[in-house]
């Protein structure tokens, strides 16, 4: 359930953002290029009708790790996301392709077959219907 946000969520830079339906959903990012990092469960969304900022909690099981400049996309009600910086000390960047349902506001790892690309930030994604 969602709460309402005066003012909307705190400030960060190289966050992710995806639209699904009329919501902006926004999470991610950090606040110092070398974090923290802000959580992936904290999830915000802006309505762009009205201009209201709600935040939201995401459920486990699979939450992708904090993150910094990942990319993201979405089909219909779920949003994707893949890569992004985990860590840069040690310097690591994530792999790994996750979803958002976003009527349950659950992740879930996406089981991919072949070979994965390598891990990557400042990425781009799209989705073609």
């Amino acid at each position: 359930m969602a709460q309402s946000l005066e003012g909307g969520p705190p400030a960060r830079a190289f966050h992710e953002s995806a639209v699904v339906e009329d919501k902006m959903f926004v999470w991610g990012g950090g606040t110092s290029y070398k974090g923290p990092y802000y959580s992936r469960l904290n999830l915000f969304s802006v309505n762009i009708l009205t201009g209201e900022w709600s935040s939201h909690k995401a459920h486990p099981p699979e939450t992708p790790p904090p993150c910094w400049d990942a990319a993201a996309t979405c089909t219909g009600n779920t949003i994707y996301t893949h890569g992004g910086i985990i860590s840069w000390s040690p310097y690591r960047l994530s792999d790994e392709l996750y979803k958002l349902m976003v009527e349950e506001m659950k992740w879930r790892r996406v089981t991919t077959r072949g070979t994965k690309p390598a891990g990557r930030y400042e990425a781009a994604m799209c989705s073609v219907d």
